[in-house]
């Protein structure tokens, strides 16, 4: 006889299965949850499962915090507070020998306050940064790189996303875990320029020199540049720091942030009506991501009934592996996963196994893997060669696929190396949420 958990893994299996070949990562999810618990608890549990969970998940108000958030990342490209974030990045990264990569790489880092999505970060640099460079004839291959990945930090910058939710579900801080996100988005961008300086410095005429235009910039422009900027700061000010120092909850937080952006763009005279169109479009985003959510809870909770997370936590318990070896395998995971499955998809349903193997049973500080298990699956959306992220870049680009993927091996390598460092120090991005604690104390 089949015991429950090897049903779970027979169901995992399938699943992954399903996803490579095809079917929607929603359908994929249902149709083995459904299987899975008919086949060990019969139909009366199938029902009970399918009528509780949902109920549930509807009934939580932390889930509104995405809609708000994603309403704010529209309204901030509508307002131009992306574009005003890219001009003045270039301003005071003029004279530098490839600016406009810096430019793009520091843009989306500062885009990140206000937009929480790696995606959208990406798709809205395509648009403004591209066209730029490649008026002044950068390297196709390292301009496409570089804009697809550095989506990356728009995805970690609060207020991230998939931090909030992958916090909501695992029952910690999400203020505390959206500090160390943007210590992991600070240490992020400064590997990248160093990615950008060592590919320039072996590979110079990738990007064209400094003009003399950006020579005589003064200091005094780039101060003035920094007006620019002001909307952001006072946004993530805003939010973040009420979320932190709990001020309000992050929900509420979300609330204030997406109403102060509507103040905004109205001070903008954006139409009213493409106001309400940017509401109605973070709800039909987050319809499509809730969904998601609702299909990723349904399968953890019949790999929960299976046994399969007790399992293996007494697995790795009795094993003598070290918790780096674990960490390690949790990656690997989480990078192939993110090739094939969204990272929201991933995050729902690796959540019960991952935390109580490495948080529960080996004491692995619960923040760090959030930032791990998030930076992992990111980085897997742009791994060639079947990384999600990059054939959106190049939906919205008309460029192909293995154009970008050509590209962006370095940005791949640097943001793996960023992975490495958190697992092995996590001092390095503790320090600041760490600071913040001892401030507010």
């Amino acid at each position: 006889m089949i015991s429950s958990a090897m049903i779970g893994i027979i169901m995992f299996v399938i699943m992954i299965v399903l996803v490579v070949i095809g079917f929607p990562v929603i359908i994929s999810m249902f149709a083995t949850s459904i299987a899975g618990i008919l086949w060990m608890y019969g139909p009366t549990m199938v029902l009970t499962q399918f009528t509780n969970g949902p109920f549930t998940l509807s009934a939580s108000y932390s889930y509104a915090i995405m809609p708000l958030f994603t309403m704010m990342g529209i309204l901030a490209t509508e307002t131009g507070i992306a574009q005003g974030a890219y001009n003045s990045m270039r301003c005071l990264l003029s004279k530098m020998h490839g600016s406009l990569l810096y430019t793009t790489i520091a843009g989306n880092a500062i885009f990140g306050a206000c937009c929480g999505n790696g995606n959208a970060g990406s798709i809205v640099f395509a648009r403004i940064a591209l066209p730029e460079m490649e008026r002044y004839d950068y390297d196709k291959k390292l301009s496409l790189g570089c804009v697809t990945a550095s989506g990356a930090l728009s995805g970690l910058i609060p207020p991230s996303v998939p931090i909030c939710q992958i916090s909501i579900l695992a029952g910690y801080s999400v203020g505390t875990a959206l500090m160390y996100g943007l210590a992991t988005g600070i240490l992020t961008t400064i590997v990248m320029f160093a990615i950008v300086w060592v590919e320039l410095r072996i590979h110079p005429e990738k990007a064209p020199p400094v003009t003399e235009e950006d020579r005589q910039i003064t200091w005094k422009e780039k101060l003035a540049s920094l007006k620019l900027l002001v909307p952001i700061a006072l946004l993530f000010m805003l939010i973040i720091g009420g979320t932190f120092f709990g001020w309000f909850h992050p929900t509420v937080g979300g609330a204030i942030g997406a109403g102060a952006v509507v103040i905004y763009a109205l001070f903008k005279r954006v139409p009213v009506k493409r106001i309400l169109s940017a509401a109605w479009e973070s709800a039909h985003i987050f319809a499509g991501v809730y969904l998601i959510i609702v299909s990723g809870t349904m399968f953890s909770r019949m790999i929960s009934l299976s046994g399969l997370t007790t399992m293996l936590v007494n697995a790795v318990a009795n094993s003598g592996l070290p918790v780096f070896a674990v960490v390690a395998l949790i990656i690997v995971f989480y990078l192939i996963s993110g090739c094939v499955m969204d990272i929201l998809a991933v995050i729902v349903v690796t959540v019960p196994v991952v935390f109580p193997i490495l948080v529960d049973s080996m004491g692995f500080d619960p923040f760090v893997l959030i930032i791990i298990c998030v930076m992992a699956g990111v980085i897997g959306g742009i791994t060639p060669p079947i990384g999600t992220g990059v054939f959106t870049i190049s939906n919205v680009t008309r460029v192909p696929t293995q154009t970008i993927f050509q590209g962006v091996w370095p940005f791949v390598i640097a943001e793996l190396i960023v992975v490495v460092v958190i697992a092995v120090l996590p001092w390095s991005i503790s320090w600041l949420p760490n600071l913040l604690a001892a401030l507010q104390g």
